[in-house]
């Protein structure tokens, strides 16, 4: 190549090498896990995976983007400067052997083989205490039979123990596994990201199918939202995870009645995404109704853990 091929091109497969050059340190640039953000100093936000030798790179907190955004953003320089500082090292920077990126069939095989690796949740494990003090689970193992797509995962000493939920589509075939990183007595961890999705294709519709299919199903964002609903309202919850997911979720066949339970978030994201869900279902001649927290800031969760009663005056479901 020549100095007349553009600077991303020529530096392409060596930002692993140039990045320490110039002063980004090269202890960020592992690429293994996330840890240390270089740009806001969060403990584990960021990944340096250098996609297609290009330097790429995500922070929960910073956003992604390539070699070139990471050194401006971490030196605080333009684009001007930073080609000034790369172009007389580039023909001796070394070329990092590309990843090869893994196939869709391996990463359903790690997911298999991390799902039944994991335990079945029992009374005193992390994920126990965790549950009964978050959603009004108060009897393992007889609660069990509503979580059965939850399971307990010790990788102790390398990590947190977390609870590991399986995440179907709308047809009931597994997508893809959801990690929560809790502590030893049962509390969400101290970590910048307590709760991941794994890897996998997640189809529009899809949800963490916490009770099996009824004609009154409930739907909300997060599992312990969705439990604490379940233990209010007296139906099953389902948890779409995410306000995004929300959104996009598909009732089951034979599903008659939904209830959709927003979050009531002060930017009234929760709120815009239930209607939103509440609105697609209505047009299509679904019987659906929103339930919200009785004031801005709180979650179904809260509601059940400041011992409130749902506004339905139902009893607890029996789990």
């Amino acid at each position: 190549m020549t100095r007349s091929t553009p600077l991303r091109d020529r530096a392409q497969g060596r930002w692993a090498s140039l990045l320490p050059m110039i002063g980004v340190d090269a202890r960020f640039l592992t690429g293994r896990k996330n840890g240390p953000c270089p740009m806001c100093g969060g403990k584990t936000r960021f990944r340096f995976d250098d996609k297609e030798g290009r330097g790429t790179w995500i922070c929960n907190n910073c956003g992604a983007g390539d070699g070139p955004a990471l050194a401006m953003k971490v030196l605080g320089i333009g684009f001007r400067e930073l080609a000034e500082r790369l172009e007389p090292l580039i023909a001796d920077a070394a070329v990092t052997p590309r990843r090869r990126e893994r196939s869709h069939h391996e990463q359903r095989a790690d997911l298999n083989r991390l799902w039944n690796e994991a335990l079945p949740i029992r009374a005193g494990d992390p994920a126990a205490l965790y549950l009964t003090a978050r959603t009004g689970l108060t009897s393992f193992p007889r609660c069990l039979r509503v979580v059965e797509q939850l399971r307990y995962q010790d990788d102790a000493p390398s990590y947190h123990p977390a609870m590991i939920a399986m995440v179907s589509g709308p047809s009931g075939r597994a997508a893809t596994l959801h990690r929560t990183y809790l502590t030893r007595d049962g509390r969400k961890a101290d970590v910048e990201v307590p709760r991941r999705l794994m890897p996998g294709r997640i189809p529009d519709g899809a949800a963490i199918r916490l009770f099996p299919p009824a004609e009154t199903l409930g739907i909300a964002e997060g599992i312990e939202t969705a439990l604490a609903a379940a233990s209010l309202f007296a139906i099953p919850v389902w948890a779409a995870v995410s306000s995004t997911m929300l959104a996009k979720w598909h009732p089951p066949d034979g599903t008659r009645e939904i209830v959709v339970f927003g979050d009531a978030d002060p930017k009234f994201g929760g709120q815009a995404a239930a209607y939103t869900l509440a609105h697609r279902l209505a047009v299509n001649d679904r019987a659906v109704r929103v339930e919200l927290p009785p004031r801005v800031g709180i979650d179904w969760d809260d509601v059940w853990n400041e011992g409130h009663v749902a506004p339905t005056g139902n009893q607890s479901v029996d789990v």
